[in-house]
């Protein structure tokens, strides 16, 4: 913990050094949120329900999910470049330093925009009737895991560069595939075939639905399962990595460049 409060110190401090880039992402990320919940505000106005699902159901899912994008890219944006490292023979520079390697290639940067959407979610509770603070205590103490979990399963394609010719668009695929999920009602996971792929080769239910239901009905086995999932995650990329690191071949060892 204290090597990663050092990177996102460094990393907070480098983002302020240009605090006009810093004002202009943050104003449209602003910008670009509130045209987002205007619409489905207007959407919502006009069917008042979809599925199952009202305007405040939508709220706390979204709020779920900008939580989860916010904490992965403020904190471990780097996990999206990590193909770059190895395609580009940069993890030489990280290979000399003492650290853990794993640690270090994660949190080197973060997103200026994703500050805002940690706000935002405050404004998505906003249209939460009766909210409480036990909720928004759950959505704080419970999102750590689903970030992790979430993480953990992108590093797992992340690190299937070692392997592939690029991992570039797979990555990206898995990411937006996940998030893109959380546009369709639960009730997807009554049907059989979409309840497998959402559980096992796409996790969104571990990811996103199943996070909103633990912040609205607590259940300790659900909770178990998904730590359970988080942690199975884990294991599997850091021995991808480490499998993978094997196969990693560079020319220069002695490069002490930075990023």
């Amino acid at each position: 913990m204290k090597i990663l409060l050092q990177y996102w110190k460094l990393n907070f401090l480098s983002l302020m050094e240009y605090k006009v880039s810093f004002l202009i992402q943050i104003f449209w990320m602003i910008l670009n949120d509130i045209l987002f919940v205007s619409v489905r505000y207007m959407f919502f106005l006009k069917f008042w329900s979809i599925w199952w699902m009202v305007f405040w159901d939508f709220a706390l899912m979204m709020s779920i999910v900008v939580i989860i994008f916010a904490g992965i890219h403020i904190f471990f944006w780097w996990y999206s470049n990590i193909w770059i490292l190895i395609e580009q023979w940069k993890l030489d520079s990280h290979l000399l330093l003492p650290k853990n390697i794993l640690l270090r290639l994660v949190s080197s940067n973060m997103m200026i925009s994703a500050f805002w959407d940690l706000l935002f979610v405050f404004i998505l509770l906003y249209f939460v009737p009766n909210i409480t603070f036990i909720l928004i205590f759950k959505m704080v103490l419970l999102s750590t895991l689903w970030i992790f979990t979430f993480l953990w399963f992108l590093l797992i394609f992340a690190s299937f560069h070692f392997f592939l010719w690029s991992s570039k668009n797979i990555l990206k695929w898995m990411f937006e595939a996940v998030l893109w999920s959380t546009h369709y009602p639960p009730s997807i996971f009554e049907w059989t075939i979409l309840k497998y792929i959402f559980m096992t080769i796409l996790p969104a239910y571990f990811v996103v639905f199943l996070p909103y239901e633990l912040v609205v009905n607590f259940d300790l086995l659900w909770f178990l399962k998904l730590l359970f999932v988080s942690l199975l995650f884990l294991f599997l990329w850091i021995f991808t990595f480490y499998r993978g690191l094997r196969r990693y071949e560079s020319g220069n060892m002695m490069n002490t460049k930075g990023l």
